[in-house]
């Protein structure tokens, strides 16, 4: 599984002058170094984790989200692999595991997350435009929640739209109804 830091650095336990260096700057945290480990542990039992690569870690005051690549939760969740409760247990925090995507209802969906979503509405907001010729229309997302789902947020409505705009970089706006 290919993580923040070296394959031997997770297998020792010791970081190598380059992912100390990143640990140093805070390219890294001491959380993805911690997943590192786990992740070789887990690749040693489930040879298929190999095919997985974490492209990023974001930490929340509630939950740690795993960013990976596309096609590869399949290898580290079902029968017995666990790897995202494994983490749990090291890290006493709620993981989640969420693949890459451009489709921005598969992102808003897996990070409202148990929460369900009833739609997302695109509107188009007439702006004034200072140069001729400009486009003089915004785009903006709406995502909508019916109100019984509130308590089932991970987090609060802020930090949710902050972390759609990290990973996808759309500015969205949540409507309960």
């Amino acid at each position: 599984m290919k993580t923040a830091i070296c394959a031997f650095c997770a297998q020792t336990g010791m970081l190598c002058k380059d992912c100390q260096t990143k640990l140093n700057s805070g390219e890294i945290t001491e959380t993805d170094v911690t997943i590192a480990k786990i992740a070789v542990e887990f690749e040693k039992e489930f040879p298929n984790a190999a095919k997985v690569t974490i492209l990023k870690t974001i930490e929340r005051p509630s939950f740690v989200l795993i960013l990976l690549t596309p096609g590869s939760i399949r290898f580290l969740t079902g029968g017995r692999a666990d790897f995202d409760v494994r983490v749990e247990r090291a890290l006493h925090k709620k993981v989640k595991l969420m693949e890459k995507s451009k489709n921005l209802r598969k992102v808003v969906d897996n990070i409202f997350a148990p929460a369900l979503i009833s739609g997302i509405n695109t509107i188009f907001v007439p702006v004034r435009s200072p140069k001729p010729g400009q486009p003089s229309v915004e785009e903006e997302t709406i995502i909508i929640l019916p109100e019984a789902e509130r308590e089932k947020l991970p987090a609060s409505i802020d930090e949710l739209v902050a972390l759609v705009k990290l990973i996808s970089g759309e500015d969205i706006r949540v409507e309960f109804r």
